[in-house]
């Protein structure tokens, strides 16, 4: 049975899953307007500095793969139809290069400023760690309905710490756009 994490929630893979080796974060949402949304979920791995340490560790529907081979998109879902993970990103923790300590989950509606689109239109977002071998969902953090006027969202972060790596329930909202990230952490 799955873990269901609260904003702010911890939880220590490392310590309470030690058999995992490959994670699925899966990110969803249900669209509650016949309005086309395209969301897009971006990874920002990040050096202590609290930037990325070289361009490539951006990873977004046009960069599919970190350098270190650790961190891969699945690629990018424009519709966001359909009941399960609408994007997908596979992660294999034990291989992050020792350079990178924190991994930060975003998911932006593209262009949703101009579009005055934002997460109001959206039910049911949430975002998810599963077991890649075991097919097990280990934990989950269902976003509430603070976020109707912000067009991005900070879903979770996985620290590493002391050689072991955290996932923490952020569930920040914004109006900075993807490109307001892009300058934040490079």
């Amino acid at each position: 049975m799955a873990i269901n994490l609260q904003k702010g929630g911890k939880f220590n893979l490392t310590k309470q899953e030690p058999g995992l080796k490959k994670a699925l974060i899966g990110l969803g949402w249900e669209l509650k307007t016949t309005q086309a949304l395209d969301l897009d979920a971006s990874i920002f791995m990040l050096s202590s500095s609290g930037k990325v340490p070289v361009d490539e560790f951006f990873i977004f529907y046009n960069n599919l793969k970190s350098p270190d081979g650790s961190v891969q998109h699945t690629g990018d879902n424009r519709s966001g139809i359909g009941d399960d993970d609408d994007e997908m990103v596979l992660a294999n923790l034990a291989s992050v290069d020792a350079v990178i300590q924190e991994i930060i989950i975003i998911v932006s509606i593209h262009d949703g400023i101009a579009k005055r689109q934002h997460f109001g239109l959206l039910a049911d977002a949430y975002i998810r760690i599963v077991d890649v071998d075991t097919k097990r969902e280990i934990l989950r953090y269902n976003l509430g309905s603070e976020f109707s006027d912000m067009t991005e969202v900070e879903f979770g972060r996985l620290r590493r710490e002391n050689n072991e790596w955290q996932f923490q329930a952020t569930g920040n909202g914004t109006k900075i756009g993807l490109e307001g990230y892009v300058n934040k952490y490079t």
